[in-house]
């Protein structure tokens, strides 16, 4: 009786059986990478998102106050308060300062909030939120771009040079002089750009830029 002894792989069977599997897994691995990829894209681009939300949130809330209790100049394109405010006559593109008084009339003085685009190194840039006295605070991080646009009643541009010609009030030397112009504004168009947190390899993100524009209730009942 003849017998049948199992026959084991040969070489070139062993050889092709092994590229076989490393295709395979070079592919699993591939599509794992994708996947992985493909997720920390949505988590960035999910906190950018949010991260606009809170900002234009944030600059909603005190812009469409502005003016409230007859408080001028109610919206302003600089720094205003106790600390490091910026000079009269003054006006930047990059910053606004809101005022009028807290609705639940709680506070004696007029709630004033400066929001601005803080770079310094070595520091992320960041939007900022100041309340005139003592407290600034980081609301935002990575925005890589604050921009105000100021219109009046009739819907026309205001350039930022007229906040800064005068005729001033109440006159040409207080120290809390502003331009007469600021009393024409009606509506603030606000522009924020935040870049990504992080640099994902091989996959650039690119800025997530939000316009809002915003017409304070007290401003437009004059």
């Amino acid at each position: 009786m003849r017998s049948h002894t199992p026959r084991g792989f040969s070489f070139i069977e062993l050889v092709v059986s092994m590229a076989i599997m490393l295709a395979v897994t070079a592919s699993m691995f591939g599509f794992v990478h994708s996947a992985r990829r493909a997720f920390a894209t949505d988590l960035e681009r999910a906190d950018m998102q949010q991260r606009v939300r809170v900002s234009m949130d944030a600059l909603f809330r005190d812009l469409i106050m502005a003016g409230a209790g007859a408080q001028v100049p109610a919206i302003a394109p600089f720094r205003r308060g106790q600390t490091n405010a910026d000079l009269p006559g003054a006006a930047f593109s990059d910053r606004v300062s809101v005022r009028y008084a807290p609705p639940d009339g709680g506070v004696a003085e007029a709630a004033v909030f400066t929001y601005a685009l803080t770079t310094g190194a070595p520091e992320v840039p960041k939007l900022t939120r100041y309340d005139g006295r003592v407290t600034e605070l980081p609301m935002v991080d990575e925005v890589a771009g604050l921009h105000f646009e100021y219109f009046d009643a009739a819907g026309q541009p205001i350039a930022i040079a007229r906040f800064t010609d005068g005729p001033w009030i109440p006159d040409g030397v207080s120290p809390d002089r502003f331009d007469a112009d600021l009393k024409a504004i009606r509506r603030v168009r606000v522009r924020v750009r935040i870049r990504p947190a992080r640099t994902l390899v091989d996959l650039r993100l690119t800025d997530l830029e939000a316009v809002i524009d915003v017409s304070p209730r007290n401003l437009n009942l004059q």
